[in-house]
C-alpha cells in the first residue's frame, strides 16, 4: 500500500475515552432536562469545541450549550477519576512498538485541545512514541473537513498518497475522505451505517488487526 505515515485519532481510537464522554453527555443533559439522543452524540464525535458548540447552541439555545458542555467537561473528568485515569485502548502500544520497528512515522491528529491532549498522551505513557501532534486548537476548521489530517501530512514531510488514517468517528472518516487520504475504521461507540462504511478504505475490529494488516501490506 506504499505506507509511510500512520495518522491516529487520539479519543476513541489510542484512547480508551468515547466511553466515558458518552457517559458524561447523557448524564449532564438528563440532569439539566435537555434530551440528547444516540444521533445527536453521532453528530457531535469528532469535532472540535468550536463545532459541538455550535451545534449544541442550534438545538438548545447558546446559554443550556455552555451549561452542557461544562456540565460535560466536569462529569467526564469525575469518571476518569474514578477509574483511576483514561486507559488505553487494546492494541495501542503493540502497533505504535511495530510502527516504530519498521521505521513508519506516526502522528496525532486529533480535535481535542493541547493541553488535555497532552496531559492524557502522557498519562497513558504513549506521548513520546508519536513523531508530531496536531491538535484541535491548531487548526481553524474542525472535521469534517480534511485540515487536520492534511497538516498532520505537511508537518512530518509525507505526501497524503503515503498516509493512512485511522479514525472510530464518522465525521472523522468524512474528513480524511474529503482529503483523499485512506481510512482505516476502528469502531468504538459509534457504529457506522452501511452508506458511512464507504467512507473507509477498510475497516478492522482493533488495532491489533490493523498492525496485522501492515506487517503483509506496507
Amino acid at each position: 500500500m506504499n505506507i509511510k505515515l500512520v495518522i491516529f485519532d487520539m479519543d476513541g481510537v489510542v484512547l480508551d475515552s468515547e466511553r466515558i464522554a458518552n457517559i458524561a453527555w447523557l448524564d449532564t443533559a438528563k440532569e439539566l432536562g435537555a434530551v440528547m439522543t444516540e444521533e445527536d452524540l453521532r453528530h457531535i464525535k469528532g469535532g472540535n469545541y468550536v463545532r459541538t458548540t455550535r451545534i449544541l447552541s442550534e438545538k438548545y439555545g447558546s446559554d443550556m450549550a455552555v451549561k452542557i458542555l461544562d456540565m460535560k467537561k466536569k462529569k467526564q473528568r469525575e469518571i476518569m477519576a474514578s477509574e483511576g485515569g483514561v486507559k488505553l485502548k487494546k492494541g495501542v502500544v503493540e502497533i505504535l512498538e511495530f510502527i516504530k520497528k519498521v521505521g513508519l512515522k506516526c502522528v496525532i491528529a486529533t480535535s481535542t485541545v493541547k493541553e488535555s491532549a497532552t496531559r492524557n498522551l502522557k498519562f497513558t505513557g504513549v506521548y513520546d512514541y508519536f513523531d508530531s501532534f496536531i491538535f484541535g486548537d491548531e487548526v481553524r476548521k474542525s472535521k469534517p473537513d480534511p485540515e487536520v489530517f492534511l497538516k498532520a501530512c505537511a508537518k512530518v514531510g509525507v505526501d497524503k498518497s503515503q498516509a493512512v488514517v485511522i479514525e472510530d468517528s464518522v465525521m472523522g472518516a468524512t474528513a480524511a475522505f474529503n482529503g483523499g487520504i485512506r481510512c482505516f475504521v476502528v469502531e468504538d461507540t459509534i457504529k457506522f451505517t452501511p452508506e458511512e462504511n464507504k467512507l473507509a478504505t477498510m475497516k478492522f475490529d482493533s488495532l491489533i488487526d490493523v498492525m496485522n494488516y501492515l506487517k503483509d501490506n506496507r
